[in-house]
């Protein structure tokens, strides 16, 4: 288990002033990364709608750092941080495996199958009304 503050002593953040224009522009990046998602066939482009839907949490993540005057240079940095908004471990780990099959597709060739598309989707549907409660305050 890894702790948000121990990416913050080891420099993979950084404290800055708050910045709502950025958090702005990254929420309005994941709108339109999950409304484009919606309109592909799950079984003609998985590795895309994965990919989006993935790259829209990334947004949502930095865009709460961005609120709150971090800048992070890490994925993995960004993603533990929702702990500190309230989300459970247990979602916290699963956007972390979404991010390490997101890695292996983008940088390895690991293939992106239909199955794991509908799950990213599912999952999103799951935790949309917290990210949107969050986004509120």
């Amino acid at each position: 288990m890894t702790s948000f503050d121990i990416f913050l002593n080891e420099g993979d953040v950084k404290k800055v002033t708050p910045d709502l224009e950025l958090a702005k522009s990254l929420i309005k990046d994941m709108k339109e990364r999950i409304s484009k998602s919606n309109l592909l066939d799950v079984n003609i482009f998985p590795k895309m709608i994965f990919e989006n839907i993935y790259d829209s949490l990334r947004d949502f993540c930095d865009a709460v750092l961005a609120i709150d005057g971090f800048k992070s240079y890490s994925h993995q940095a960004s993603i533990y941080y929702l702990l500190k908004k309230g989300f459970d471990i247990s979602v916290v780990k699963e956007i972390d495996q979404f991010r390490y099959k997101r890695n292996g597709s983008k940088y390895y060739g690991v293939p992106i199958s239909i199955d794991e598309a509908k799950d990213i989707k599912t999952f999103y549907k799951k935790i949309k009304s917290k990210i949107y409660e969050i986004l509120r305050k």
